[in-house]
């Protein structure tokens, strides 16, 4: 049977951005049969292979291929042969018109045969989905040369598959073990459960790990080692062999974090068989990682940093990725990156495989709310909408009980803007404190010593100034003589949002705000602000934020008439 085609939007989208001829994979997962196309990377001359940084489960699945003149049957059906998957594979057509106009096709019995699909959003797909994340620790001791690291990690993937590996679900007492073993493979629950209702069960033991940024659900999972296994042959003594001769040893700790996609469905005993691929998929991405590294680096004896593992999830892929890094220069990080958005054909507008980048999959308990604005009601104005892009913290008055009510409302709203800047992965500098700041605008001579510990107010000037020397963030200030002229900022703060999608501090009087975005009707001049109050003091309670309208529409006449502002508009850099 035929499987049915649905390919995420994102996919799409990227393809109708191509404007000239390439070759490209597909990555998907089958369920049901459904072919659900989640992700695709283009081919490139560096070499650079993502089969491994999917998440278990997705898997090579196609090709696709823009064209201006008719493309060669023969290399299409050539190129599908690599796909091991599925014996249909899919063939994704790019005809490259202003549009891009996309065509589906099947390769059934080497030939290639059009068919439909159907597209599919975020939150259509991981509603039927789990992400597990697997985690452990291996050690790597072996000599620094290729061929000795290809078999220890053979051997590493060897013990893995060898049914001596356990894994336990957090928060629950369940066990997955081979299924020669008792409960098929499960120990701690009688019966065979879908994998959904598990992680249901097991998030609800703790903090919710939804957020209002990623609406995923995701399950902590662990690898151990069994100590005994039935059955299992006595070792025989070892044999020594002395070869004398100068070498190099590597000596890291291998530690496993990876993903899985697993449909709810799925029963847990299957879950099993799913973690030994999501292991040693992470192995093999770790490998090549090595590799490529000790091979593009003098490496000498024991000075190997430890690589980080990171976990992205690019709002223009809608999936994870993920890679292993080693500490480099700074120009090497940047190429890198850019092969990146290259290969996964996104915008280098905005960086997105920053370290600051990766995906939080810990929620602070006591931490700041994030995106506060939405669920809001849209406003009656009928204008253009232009609205704050990407994620930002809501700082406001007595939050880590600090007494600030009444003089810090320009802190907080500074507070709110570095933590954009950070969430985009711009910076890696945390969120200033009120000490970080006064000692900031002491350093570079804007206030004098015994500002520091004072609670004196500070304005868009030194916000400003704050956010140039500490997160090397440029800001363009706009002027109004008074609240009155506030309705005429509209054209400008409609090109901001656009642009920059920066939040905006606004100072004047005794007051400050953010402000979050626009809905300027060109036609009738109104002009509506989406206000982000800092003057809040209560808990982190969404509702009542919304609701009384600590954050919410503001007409114009929200601003004083007899006062002046400031706006701090930040500028951001064009780069990954």
């Amino acid at each position: 049977m035929k499987p049915q085609i649905k390919v995420l939007n994102t996919v799409l989208q990227r393809l109708k951005t191509l404007n000239e001829p390439c070759f490209g994979k597909l990555f998907g997962i089958f369920t049901n049969n459904n072919l659900l196309i989640l992700g695709l990377h283009l081919e490139n001359d560096e070499g650079l292979n993502l089969n491994y940084s999917f998440p278990a489960e997705i898997d090579y699945c196609g090709i696709f291929e823009a064209y201006s003149e008719p493309f060669d049957q023969q290399t299409i059906l050539k190129k599908c042969n690599n796909v091991e998957v599925t014996d249909n594979p899919i063939f994704l057509s790019v005809r490259l018109t202003i549009q891009n106009d996309i065509q589906c096709n099947l390769i059934c019995n080497n030939q290639i045969h059009s068919t439909n699909y159907t597209t599919v959003d975020k939150q259509e797909v991981y509603s039927k989905f789990v992400h597990a994340r697997l985690r452990g620790e291996f050690q790597l001791n072996c000599e620094q040369t290729e061929e000795s690291i290809r078999a220890s990690f053979a051997d590493l993937r060897k013990l893995i598959a060898s049914g001596m590996m356990a894994f336990t679900i957090a928060k629950l007492n369940v066990i997955l073990v081979t299924n020669d073993s008792e409960m098929n493979g499960i120990i701690g629950i009688n019966d065979d459960p879908a994998f959904g209702d598990i992680c249901q069960e097991a998030n609800t033991e703790g903090p919710q790990r939804k957020t209002k940024t990623n609406q995923l659900d995701i399950i902590d999972v662990s690898i151990m080692k069994k100590m005994s296994k039935d059955g299992e042959a006595k070792n025989h003594s070892p044999v020594v062999v002395l070869d004398k001769k100068k070498l190099s040893l590597l000596k890291i700790p291998i530690k496993i974090d990876f993903l899985a996609l697993i449909h709810k469905e799925t029963k847990l005993s299957k879950v099993y068989d799913v973690m030994l691929e999501s292991a040693i998929k992470n192995l093999r991405l770790y490998e090549s990682t090595l590799q490529e590294f000790i091979k593009d680096n003098n490496i000498i004896e024991n000075s190997l940093n430890i690589p980080e593992t990171l976990h992205f999830f690019p709002k223009d892929c809608n999936h994870f990725l993920t890679r292993i890094v080693f500490r480099q220069p700074e120009e090497k990080l940047k190429k890198s990156r850019e092969s990146l958005h290259d290969i996964l054909v996104l915008s280098k507008s905005t960086p997105m495989f920053r370290s600051a980048n990766q995906y939080q999959f810990l929620i602070k308990p006591n931490g700041p709310l994030t995106n506060v604005h939405q669920g809001l009601k849209p406003t009656s104005n009928n204008g253009k909408l232009a609205l704050v892009k990407g994620n930002y913290e809501y700082y406001h008055y007595c939050q880590n009980n600090m007494d600030d009510s009444g003089w810090g409302c320009a802190y907080r709203s500074l507070q709110t803007l570095a933590s954009w800047f950070k969430l985009q992965g711009y910076t890696n500098t945390s969120v200033p404190t009120y000490n970080d700041i006064q000692k900031c605008l002491v350093q570079i001579g804007d206030k004098p010593s015994s500002f520091v510990g004072s609670r004196q107010w500070i304005g868009s000037t030194e916000v400003n100034f704050v956010l140039n020397s500490l997160l090397g963030v440029t800001s363009k200030i706009l002027y109004v003589s008074s609240g009155e002229e506030m309705a005429s900022k509209g054209p400008e703060l409609v090109s901001h949002f656009e642009t920059h999608g920066s939040p905006v501090m606004i100072g004047g009087g005794v007051l400050a705000h953010t402000i979050l975005g626009v809905d300027y009707n060109q036609q009738t001049g109104d002009l509506k602000f989406l206000i982000l109050d800092p003057h809040y003091t209560g808990s982190e309670d969404l509702n009542t934020i919304q609701s009384k309208g600590w954050c919410g529409w503001k007409g114009c006449d929200f601003w004083d008439k007899t006062a002046y502002y400031n706006m701090c508009l930040p500028q951001v850099p064009r780069e990954v």
